[in-house]
């Protein structure tokens, strides 16, 4: 297992950390992919449309939890949560153009760890500041 949830990623709400841990989880699996040669055309395809996806679903619940919280990163955060969307959407169409091959899996494995450790370091966890002011089911209960 190479990409492991640590509790210093911790934003205090339990479940946009469930959803992150989720996240690692699509990361700790295409690092599997990667060290085992398992990766397929199907598998790739499958996987960037179901990271791109939970990825959009875990944004929009992020940023409402942040904004009714009156978050002071909540707009920062909106903003990279558009662009990291952006990015996988030209990694799709590069990968479209390209197909599978060891180069690209490796770029995006180092692109998207990078990305969510240092989002989640410098953005993200700022919100356990946030989230004392509402509890978490409250969030949950008026996201649905």
């Amino acid at each position: 297992m190479g990409f492991q949830w640590d509790d210093k990623y911790s934003t205090g709400n339990d479940e946009i950390d469930k959803q992150h841990k989720r996240i690692f989880a699509y990361l700790d699996e295409l690092e599997d992919k990667i060290e085992n040669g398992s990766a397929t055309e199907k598998w790739a395809s499958d996987f960037l449309s179901a990271l791109t996806y939970y990825t959009r679903s875990h944004f929009c619940f992020e940023e409402v939890c942040m904004r009714r919280t009156r978050c002071a990163v909540a707009a920062k955060n909106k903003t990279q949560h558009g662009k990291l969307i952006a990015t996988l959407g030209k990694v799709q169409l590069r990968y479209e153009i390209e197909g599978l091959n060891d180069h690209f899996l490796d770029q995006l494995r180092k692109f998207l760890t990078s990305w969510l450790v240092n989002h989640i370091m410098k953005v993200d966890i700022q919100y356990r500041e946030c989230s004392k002011k509402v509890s978490p089911q409250k969030l949950l209960a008026e996201s649905k």
